[in-house]
């Protein structure tokens, strides 16, 4: 029982822990996580002077199908977070109930 006790302490700080540390990333440097895995998905090459990315073919042997600059994909990357986290207008709603009825 002791041991179950000790177990879930540890386990809701480290929780918080991680909450913590989360929250206090700058949003630059999540974007940029964000941004470093989906270019995972992509063969990065040079083209004029300038990065791009682009994804391979059915198999190694066929050529990339689709290629974006790296500005493209960073902002494709920063709309779709944005869209991610964005709140329809006027927020949630939330409806208030008052214990005890009609409110006389």
């Amino acid at each position: 029982m002791t041991s179950n006790r000790v177990f879930s302490s540890v386990l809701l700080t480290a929780t918080v822990l991680l909450t913590g540390a989360c929250a206090s990333q700058p949003e630059g440097s999540l974007l940029e996580t964000k941004f470093q895995q989906t270019a995972k998905h992509y063969q990065k090459y040079q083209h004029e002077g300038q990065v791009v990315y682009c994804k391979r073919g059915a198999t190694r042997s066929l050529p990339p199908t689709e290629c974006i600059y790296e500005s493209a994909l960073r902002l494709q990357v920063e709309n779709m977070q944005r869209s991610r986290n964005s709140v329809g207008p006027g927020g949630p709603q939330y409806v208030a109930t008052v214990p005890g009825g009609s409110g006389q």
